[in-house]
C-alpha cells in the first residue's frame, strides 16, 4: 500500500504541500526546492535515540551541579538517566546492527 499523501488522499488539507510528478512518495514544499524535500523514511529513530542520550547527559551534568536536591528528586533523576540511556543504547545498537530501515 503507498504511503499516503496529499496527492493521493483528498482527506489531507497541507496548504503548500504538493507532491511533484514523478517523484512517488516524496513530499515538497512549494518553491522550497531541494532544501526542504524529504524522500520514504521511517519515523527519524536514529535522531531520538541520539536525544535520549543527550538528555541522559544533561540531568547527570544538572545532578552534579545541584547537588543539594533532596533524595526522592536524585531518585527521579538517576530514573530517568537510565532510561534516557537505555532508549538511546537500544536504538543506536538496533541501528548498527540491522542498517538504517529497520
Amino acid at each position: 500500500m503507498p504511503a499516503p499523501s496529499p496527492a493521493r488522499d483528498p482527506g489531507w488539507e497541507f496548504a503548500g504541500y504538493a507532491e511533484p510528478a514523478g517523484l512517488d512518495g516524496v513530499i515538497a514544499v512549494r518553491g522550497a526546492g531541494q532544501a526542504l524535500r524529504f524522500g520514504r523514511v521511517r519515523f527519524p529513530f536514529t535522531f531520538m535515540g541520539l536525544m535520549a542520550l543527550g538528555i541522559g547527559i544533561w540531568v547527570v551534568a544538572y545532578l552534579a551541579g545541584h547537588r543539594g536536591l533532596d533524595s526522592g528528586s536524585q531518585a527521579v533523576a538517576a530514573a530517568t538517566v537510565l532510561i534516557s540511556w537505555g532508549f538511546g543504547a537500544y536504538v543506536l545498537v538496533r541501528r548498527l546492527r540491522r542498517g538504517p530501515q529497520h
